[in-house]
């Protein structure tokens, strides 16, 4: 069971080092026609740096991942924790919160000190990073709370549940995961807020002209704010967030200053083209079927004590073996990211043409362009990986189906 588990570990990883390689032998490859203005070349030569560069961060990354996951399974780390905390408390709460919690926080930190390097070294290097070493910090602690909050929440939720109903835990959560994200789908531009300051967007022509497609489109909005991206970022940015009356419309001021306002315009009716199809009603389904089949692998992995004695505990151990489900179904969600990104692919091309509709081609393919090139976008990805990891369609073939009448 051991060499299992680590087996299926391993492969993931082997996996996402495959992907990484095939991106590498895309280096240099000839450009689409229709984008080949997106940089002149000196920008392009820029841009192959920057992705070159990423990729060996990304394998670096990988790798620390790899080493801090071999160290927690092959020594039994979790069961040393849970022996530890045991000498102080036997209540399950604390003692499941404790040796589930450890990990993630030390995960969360490694991947901070990590994003240091990407932040302040790779994204400094090409002129993107404005995050201050204050503002960092305080991203990280923000989101560490945030998640101590809804992580810790639901897991308490589930601890309780589960001492009160058994296995019919299972059947329930995946309820309670429904309401879930509709209430985060109504708090998120609460949760923006958190993270950006937020202040109402000038009066003039382009205030006028997205009330105007508000109208035409019959998309209430709360609001139009400005977000003070720019003291994170130079990439830019635009949404449509909130749920009933909490519906927001934000644009990064990146936005605002490099951005001409028919771009603007085509990027907010891209948005706002995603709520008016329904986009995220529509992939609910399929998200639903991802997590359904979470709580049925975890109701049978979970009680199963050959798998928590085969790391040094007594018996099956809730925490520890919800930690390994999530290990074991690494490969499974690989594969089902498949369709679940064609269908984001497809809610793209839907919303481009709700977006070229509200404005005109020229706008949509200017805007594009615009965005990759102040991003350093990928001109040239590899199919495998477009298939397997991308929610947005190439470039190329975004421009292409805008143009195409």
């Amino acid at each position: 069971m051991r060499i299992a588990i680590i087996g299926v570990f391993l492969v993931s990883v082997l996996f996402r080092l495959f992907l990484n390689y095939l991106t590498y032998t895309r280096m240099n490859a000839p450009v689409p026609n229709n984008v080949k203005d997106v940089f002149d070349n000196e920008k392009y030569e820029k841009e192959q740096r920057y992705k070159r560069e990423y990729l060996r961060f990304n394998i670096v990354d990988e790798l620390i991942g790899v080493v801090f996951v071999l160290a927690l399974l092959l020594l039994n780390l979790h069961f040393g924790l849970y022996e530890w905390i045991n000498r102080f408390t036997d209540n399950i709460y604390l003692t499941s919160l404790f040796i589930m919690g450890i990990p993630i926080v030390a995960a969360m930190i490694l991947d901070t000190i990590v994003g240091i390097y990407g932040t302040f070294v790779i994204e400094e290097r090409y002129g993107f990073n404005k995050t201050t070493p204050a503002t960092y910090f305080f991203d990280f602690l923000k989101s560490f709370a945030i998640s101590a909050v809804l992580m810790g929440g639901l897991f308490s939720l589930f601890l309780l549940l589960y001492n009160t109903i058994g296995e019919w835990v299972f059947i329930a959560f995946f309820f309670i995961m429904m309401i879930f994200q509709v209430f985060m789908l109504f708090i998120s531009p609460l949760m923006i807020r958190v993270f950006y300051k937020l202040t109402p967007l000038e009066d003039g022509s382009l205030k006028d002209k997205i009330q105007a497609m508000a109208v035409q489109t019959g998309y209430k909005f709360k609001a139009i704010y400005k977000v003070d991206a720019s003291k994170r970022s130079t990439k830019l940015n635009a949404f449509a967030a909130g749920f009933g009356k909490t519906k927001t419309i934000g644009l990064f001021d990146t936005m605002l200053d490099k951005m001409t306002e028919d771009e603007i315009l085509f990027v907010l009716g891209h948005e706002i083209g995603h709520a008016k199809k329904g986009h995220i009603l529509k992939s609910a389904p399929l998200s639903l079927l991802v997590f359904g089949i979470m709580l049925a692998a975890a109701y049978f992995v979970v009680a199963m004590p050959e798998v928590s004695q085969a790391f040094g505990f007594a018996g099956a151990n809730l925490a520890f073996g919800i930690y390994v489900v999530a290990i074991l179904l690494e490969p499974v969600m690989q594969v089902l990211q498949i369709p679940s990104n064609t269908l984001s692919r497809k809610h793209e091309y839907e919303a481009d043409k709700f977006g070229k509709d509200l404005t005109s081609p020229a706008a949509g393919v200017a805007a594009l362009k615009t965005l990759y090139r102040e991003s350093l976008g990928n001109l040239t990805p590899h199919p495998f990986v477009v298939m397997m990891e991308y929610s947005h369609p190439p470039l190329t073939d975004r421009v292409s189906a805008i143009e195409r009448k």
